[in-house]
């Protein structure tokens, strides 16, 4: 089972109109099925995120600098099946908008865990 963590940032939620939800792995053995429709974008001044052009699905984001980069986040809502997926975790929960609670009773972190 995939452990998800759902992250309540600004740009997450400005991305998706709410809550985002990944699970991250390792980069090296890490397989793209359509990587011809895979386009990625500087996101910010330390992360880029991957969507797909023919249907404009957020999929991922990975830090920019490769040499910094282990994992890639893959994004909940990009997997086919997800029955294999477990939300763990919320992280910037300090930054999340106002009109809804985190009522789940799952760990709560005020930025990243």
């Amino acid at each position: 089972m995939a452990e998800l963590v759902a992250c309540h940032c600004r740009q997450c939620n400005q991305m998706s109109s709410h809550l985002l939800a990944a699970t991250s792995v390792a980069e090296t053995g890490l397989t793209w099925t359509r990587e011809e429709t895979l386009t990625w974008y500087q996101s910010s001044d330390f992360a880029e995120r991957g969507f797909c052009r023919a249907c404009g699905c957020n999929i991922s984001w990975r830090l920019s600098d490769p040499d910094a980069r282990k994992t890639v986040a893959l994004m909940a809502g990009s997997f086919d099946d997800q029955s294999g997926l477990r939300l763990e975790r919320h992280i910037f929960v300090d930054h999340k908008p106002g009109y809804y609670e985190i009522t789940d009773g799952l760990p709560q972190f005020p930025d990243s865990d």
